[in-house]
């Protein structure tokens, strides 16, 4: 197929949206034409790539698109980021109505940024569209009633309220009348789509894994004392109280086990302060049943995952999360609170899943969890083995791309 993609953030080079870019446009070079617009920021990235790796993207063109310096000179590095980006997609829109009077394209892809409440005007060419993956339904579940600081709530204010205004304008409900199909990461996303058009949604992740990170095959864990692992960027949404309030009273029923916490503050003075925090909630077990790191290589991430054998992990409104998906690819059994993209990658055999409860109540349940992992080694492993079986079905980078597709392919049905 002849694709026009609209791929604001896209390089080989970055993690995160830029990441999430260029890997699909990586895999669907295999498949299909692409004409990928993306911003001119990247351009630079992008082609030194290509300099030095000729020939891995034989099927896909780039069309850097830049909003004229006059009125966009205020934007440096991320300043303004969603007032610039709402700019670019209205010149994103004129360089493709320009494009479609030369150029026949069999359907438009929106593909980043991965969300629904900043908008997209590519909708308007009167194409076959494909939306999404898109996240930004999730929110903080109300009913946890989780410690934050003043800073924090602010945020989680104005991100419902952001939700709110995008979904009540004119655009949000033009885009989702005109997409021919709407593919979403999790079922909070899927939620904010109005009724009727939830016929054709689809929930599916916009992330996945190289399939050599399911290899070589995990070894038999020969850990004495069970490990347990928590992992992610210091951020008050990844739960780190939750599993440190939950693992602290497992210890204190006499449980057998340790935790590691490997949490990057960035050289962010507010990840510090919450870090310290942390720390303090730890009392006596600090530094010995409960250890802090700061940061491992992603080269040796996978070496680091083997140490270990269970995942606890706490996000509270993750739309994605790579450590979930990393730590099923080596074996892990999982502990989540079920929401976001944990919810969605993981099964009933793989995970044990919290539900979104009080926080006294959660702090209980996951107390429980930890126990029963921490003192049935075959239930570890026989979980650990489903999680690697379901990622490798569903996690790797060509199973996600199988499956765009057919996506591809139910666009062009739909749209008859």
């Amino acid at each position: 197929m002849k694709v026009l993609a609209s791929v604001y953030a896209c390089s080989p080079y970055d993690g995160s949206e830029r990441a999430v870019g260029w890997n699909w446009i990586r895999q669907l070079d295999n498949f299909h034409q692409i004409t990928a617009l993306t911003s001119h920021v990247y351009q630079k990235d992008i082609e030194d790539y290509l300099s030095k790796h000729p020939g891995e993207l034989k099927n896909t063109t780039f069309v850097y698109v830049a909003v004229p310096h006059t009125i966009s000179f205020w934007h440096v590095g991320y300043r303004g980021e969603r007032l610039y980006y709402m700019m670019w997609q209205k010149q994103a829109l004129k360089v493709a109505r320009e494009l479609i009077k030369t150029e026949k394209f069999d359907l438009v892809h929106h593909i980043t940024y991965v969300t629904c409440v900043l908008p997209t005007y590519i909708h308007r060419l009167g194409l076959p569209f494909l939306y999404g993956p898109v996240s930004g339904g999730e929110n903080t579940p109300a009913v946890i009633g989780y410690p934050m600081s003043t800073k924090d709530k602010v945020v989680e204010t104005i991100r419902s309220a952001s939700q709110i205004f995008f979904k009540a304008t004119p655009n949000f409900a033009k885009t989702m009348k005109r997409a021919t199909l709407i593919v979403v990461t999790t079922d909070e996303t899927k939620a904010i789509i109005p009724a009727r058009y939830q016929e054709k949604v689809r929930t599916f992740q916009s992330i996945g894994l190289n399939s050599d990170m399911f290899y070589p095959e995990p070894a038999p864990k020969g850990n004495t004392v069970p490990q347990f692992l928590m992992a992610g960027r210091m951020l008050y949404w990844k739960g780190y109280e939750l599993g440190i309030a939950a693992f602290v009273k497992a210890l204190e029923r006499g449980c057998h086990a340790e935790l590691t916490i490997l949490g990057d503050t960035e050289n962010n003075p507010g990840y510090e302060t919450h870090r310290e925090k942390l720390k303090a909630m730890c009392g006596n077990y600090l530094g010995k049943e409960i250890k802090f790191v700061s940061r491992v290589e992603h080269a040796k991430m996978k070496q680091f995952y083997d140490g270990f054998d269970v995942l606890l992990n706490c996000s509270l409104r993750d739309s994605g999360c790579f450590v979930v998906m990393e730590a099923m690819s080596r074996a892990l059994p999982i502990i989540v609170v079920n929401t976001g993209g944990p919810k969605v990658n993981t099964t009933p055999d793989s995970a044990l899943k919290i539900e979104p409860d009080v926080l006294e109540k959660m702090i209980e349940k996951t107390t429980e969890a930890i126990i029963t992992l921490a003192q049935d080694k075959e239930k570890r492993e026989k979980m650990g083995r489903a999680g690697r079986t379901h990622g490798l079905e569903t996690f790797t980078l060509e199973a996600r791309t199988e499956q765009m597709n057919k996506f591809y392919r139910e666009v062009l049905e739909l749209y008859k």
